[in-house]
């Protein structure tokens, strides 16, 4: 059975590392896994998109520019161009020379680790990057099968394109990800929810046909009907606050989330301790 879906079967409270330890290293970096697993994380959600020459590398934007010291799509970059990019350097000196990792960096980083959780989010889009977004999801899930690590796997995309490609290439073989409301999945032609298995749930607008993704917004919870009701869809709910709190994760734990994705899994594990969910 798929390790995400022994999470559920068990009840217990999932913590995920957004980025890695976004909070405290240069995020989707070797050093910010490296330090989400050190600190004994659930699993780690992370973000991936596809070079120019065809290689999967770790990164959540589709430029280089606000996480590097480089300019530019990530598409339009050959594997060489994108390692030659300082990754580090935007969080403090200390981090100067760090890379972008590859797919296959990440891997060999976290194989060793069998209990540890991966959600991989495909952030390759048919609007921004074209149909290289398949070509990415087939040779995510190609390498996964190929390091027998597919039960340790959830799929993840704002895109329900995306998603949709990979229930009809693969059925329901791997648990997939989505967003809610469901115009986060760049609004949707069919019904995604019947395929998910999670959702992470957000508290955010459309103002003039553009989600508004403030801060504010984002730090707050939807009412508790609004979990019920993709609870009620057969889908597990989790959510990502900008900054954890004690306040707030109960309140969401109330709701029915199983799984909280966190900018700073040291604090979000001490306050998921002090509430009496972690031992």
């Amino acid at each position: 059975m798929n390790k995400f879906l022994e999470w559920i079967e068990s009840g217990k409270i999932m913590m995920a590392a957004h980025r890695g330890d976004k909070d405290c290293r240069p995020e989707n970096t070797i050093p910010a896994f490296k330090h989400a697993i050190e600190l004994g994380a659930d699993g780690i959600e992370t973000d991936i998109h596809q070079t120019k020459d065809g290689v999967i590398i770790m990164m959540h934007d589709h430029t280089v520019d606000r996480t590097t010291d480089g300019v530019g799509r990530v598409c339009d970059k050959t594997l060489a161009e994108i390692k030659e990019l300082d990754a580090g350097i935007k969080k403090g000196e200390e981090y100067r020379g760090t890379r972008v990792p590859t797919f296959d960096e990440f891997l060999d980083l976290v194989e060793p680790y069998p209990n540890l959780l991966l959600n991989l989010e495909l952030k390759d889009y048919p609007g921004v990057e074209g149909d290289i977004c398949y070509s990415t999801a087939d040779k995510v899930i190609a390498e996964i099968e190929r390091r027998g690590m597919a039960d340790r796997i959830m799929l993840n995309c704002f895109s329900w394109e995306v998603l949709n490609y990979i229930v009809e290439k693969h059925g329901n073989k791997y648990p997939l990800h989505g967003f809610y409301p469901d115009y986060l999945m760049q609004f949707p032609k069919r019904d995604m929810y019947p395929d998910l298995t999670y959702v992470c749930l957000f508290n955010c607008q459309l103002v003039d046909g553009k989600v508004d993704w403030s801060p504010r917004k984002v730090q707050e919870l939807l009412p508790a009907e609004e979990f019920k009701k993709v609870n009620d869809m057969g889908c597990e709910t989790c959510v990502c606050f900008v900054k954890d709190t004690p306040e707030l994760m109960q309140a969401a734990i109330d709701r029915g989330v199983s799984m909280f994705t966190c900018n700073n899994p040291e604090r979000a594990i001490q306050i998921l301790k002090d509430l009496g969910y972690r031992k």
